[in-house]
């Protein structure tokens, strides 16, 4: 699992009730709440939709302290849908994490199954704009309301090590 090499990391934000968008067959803590779309020991929703999971798992809206997503975004066509849906499931101040291959260390195009070719500076130069506030309308004023303000990120670069990661808070 990619982001184990960055879980000393995000460790101290994956307490209470943790949920692990495509996890895969190991979810990043032992509990954490696995979500996927393939049928493995530790998926607890089993989903070929990654979108909608709020409509979905109604019961899970505003449930999770920590949601948890590792080299899945960048299969999806809608990004920012994605975010703002996996948003809907963490609790006010909640966490959100994500853990994502950048371009400039891992060429993304040979990958038929990305969608995008996420590079860290471009990533949270969106990410800031459209989520965290920092963007101006025509006439200067802000855009909207931040949905999250950035913890911490970072880049994982080194021998083997080609991603980036973002911890964000959730605002509203």
């Amino acid at each position: 699992m990619e982001i184990q090499k960055i879980v000393n990391k995000i460790n101290p934000y994956l307490v209470g009730q943790v949920a692990d968008i495509g996890c895969g067959d190991s979810v990043v803590i032992e509990g954490a709440f696995g979500i996927d779309g393939r049928d493995f020991p530790c998926v607890k929703f089993l989903t070929y939709n990654l979108y909608d999971l709020p409509t979905q798992m109604p019961d899970k809206i505003g449930y999770f302290d920590t949601v948890v997503s590792s080299h899945v975004l960048e299969h999806l066509p809608d990004s920012y849908r994605a975010i703002i849906e996996w948003r809907e499931l963490l609790k006010i101040g909640g966490t959100f994490i994500l853990y994502l291959p950048d371009g400039e260390h891992y060429n993304n195009y040979e990958n038929q199954e990305h969608f995008h070719d996420f590079t860290y500076k471009q990533f949270m130069f969106w990410f800031k704009r459209t989520f965290c506030g920092e963007a101006n309308n025509f006439k200067g004023d802000k855009y909207a309301q931040p949905y999250f303000e950035i913890i911490d990120s970072g880049t994982d670069y080194g021998e083997n090590k080609y991603s980036f990661y973002l911890i964000a808070k959730r605002l509203r």
